[in-house]
């Protein structure tokens, strides 16, 4: 599993379009979660470097020529970026899949949906109504959507280039310029990242990537010249961005946890389900905020849906995330995947039995493998049924009938996305209108990211994708037209 990586700029970090000399001589191991071996060693981006990259944003946003462009000037010079990160996109995936675990066939899958994420974006650019005269009962306005300002998103090391996509693509669209602070799990796509936009040449100031621990992300939350703040993560910590950003009335969109919950029912044939069970269940080695980690099944199909969802996961080859076989690799790190094996602890500590997982494989003595792990016995009050684990840590839980599954379904803080296995239409439909969630999938197990996406409750608010996503990111101006 020996794999090395030669990295863009590894001593430089990229502000505003250009390569820097950091402004601390502090660097940080990556480390192969396969197998322990350091990678690279590379830069850890300092508050002065962040301070740069606003300062270099603000200047482009105050005096550049993005903001004062046209639309469809934009786009041109997007449809450059698009093409540049199209080609870099392999080199991407194999980072990510070296640093942090992600299986490169579904890293290439996901690359699929970056590209189309990138297309609807531009889609959206040229169709939308960005300028629209209206007559109102209290006079004749023009309703302009205008460029908001500088855009920072803090992005999460299980879909980086996916949130580039469908937050920094649309905020450069609408003529903001973005900051975007990647994890430390992300190190090395980050310096990827930022070569596929240096090849793309825009213009100075637009756009920077700094991957940096939560220091910087404090920092560049505070800061007073930032306008809005796209956050990805847990839902504790979007809290405290909410705060403050809230002390200067900065803009917010938090998408955050989830606590998805799929309910089989009674009609649909168990192997029909299967398949998309498992695959909303651990891909990415659950690390997905809408992944299927509650599973709700009537009392008299539990022990049937149980055995065959062992086999299902037990059938899993675990194993190295550059092998194109391989669907299923290690955490990103120790702590990641320690923290998963402290929610199975305590499960069972409060009455949950492993049904399968739950240990560190065998077959590997180094890297930071955990198999996949079927809890049962799982009761609505316990730890494990309410709290996000981002881990390949999945409950089966019984209801009673309908109305039950659907009350233990919204029975959670959460509220990003749910889902029914069902061949009864009217069913479907009926669930689809109680769930108490952003995105609800019949028969799926994902939301669709080129429609308006994000949650409810403390899944956050916002949303991202389709119109509403992008005018979300641009300021709204009433200009009163003269008496006719």
């Amino acid at each position: 599993m020996n794999a090395t990586a030669q990295v863009p700029h590894p001593t430089e970090v990229f502000i505003g379009g250009v390569w820097e000399k950091p402004q601390s001589d502090k660097t940080t191991d990556v480390v192969n979660p396969a197998n322990g071996e350091v990678l690279a060693s590379l830069p850890e981006p300092a508050i002065a470097d962040a301070e740069l990259a606003v300062a270099r944003a603000r200047e482009a946003f105050d005096s550049g020529p993005w903001t004062a462009m046209t639309v469809d000037d934009r786009i041109e010079r997007i449809l450059l970026l698009r093409k540049s990160i199209e080609g870099w996109l392999p080199a991407i995936t194999r980072a990510w899949t070296l640093e942090a675990g992600m299986p490169i066939g579904t890293g290439t899958a996901f690359g699929e949906a970056i590209m189309a994420i990138i297309d609807d974006s531009i889609g959206i650019a040229r169709s939308v109504n960005f300028t629209e005269r209206r007559t109102t009962a209290l006079g004749e306005v023009e309703v302009r959507h205008e460029p908001l300002g500088l855009t920072l998103g803090i992005f999460t090391y299980n879909g980086p280039v996916i949130e580039f996509a469908f937050t920094a693509i649309p905020a450069l669209l609408v003529g903001n310029p973005v900051i975007v602070k990647l994890p430390p799990e992300n190190r090395m796509l980050g310096h990827f990242l930022a070569a596929a936009v240096e090849e793309a040449g825009l213009p100075e100031g637009l756009v920077s990537v700094l991957t940096a621990d939560t220091e910087v992300s404090k920092y560049l939350v505070a800061h007073k010249d930032i306008d809005l703040v796209h956050f990805t993560g847990g839902t504790e910590i979007g809290a405290d961005v909410a705060s403050v950003s809230a002390q200067r009335l900065a803009r917010v969109t938090l998408e955050l946890g989830g606590k998805s919950a799929a309910i089989v029912a009674d009609d649909i044939p168990l192997d029909e389900a299967l398949p998309l069970l498992l695959g909303g269940m651990a891909t990415y080695q659950g690390q997905q905020c809408v992944a299927l980690t509650r599973i709700l099944v009537s009392d008299q199909r539990h022990d049937e849906l149980v055995a065959k969802l062992v086999e299902g996961l037990e059938s899993i080859e675990i194993g190295d995330p550059l092998d194109p076989e391989i669907t299923y690799g290690p955490m990103p790190s120790a702590r990641i995947r320690d923290r998963s094996e402290g929610f199975i602890r305590r499960a069972v500590e409060a009455g949950a039995v492993v049904a399968t997982g739950g240990r560190r494989p065998a077959a590997f003595d180094a890297g930071f493998f955990l198999e996949p792990t079927l809890l049962t016995n799982v009761t609505e009050d316990m730890e494990v049924a309410q709290t996000e684990i981002f881990g390949p840590v999945f409950s089966v839980m019984r209801y009673k009938d309908i109305d039950d599954a659907v009350r233990i379904m919204n029975n959670t803080q959460y509220g990003l996305l749910s889902a029914i296995f069902t061949n009864d239409e009217t069913l479907a439909w009926d669930v689809a209108k109680r769930a108490r969630v952003g995105a609800f999938a019949i028969n799926g197990t994902s939301p669709c990211l080129t429609a308006p996406y994000g949650g409810i409750k403390a899944s956050g608010y916002g949303r991202v994708g389709g119109p509403e996503g992008m005018l979300e990111l641009t300021a709204v101006k009433q200009v009163i037209l003269p008496p006719k």
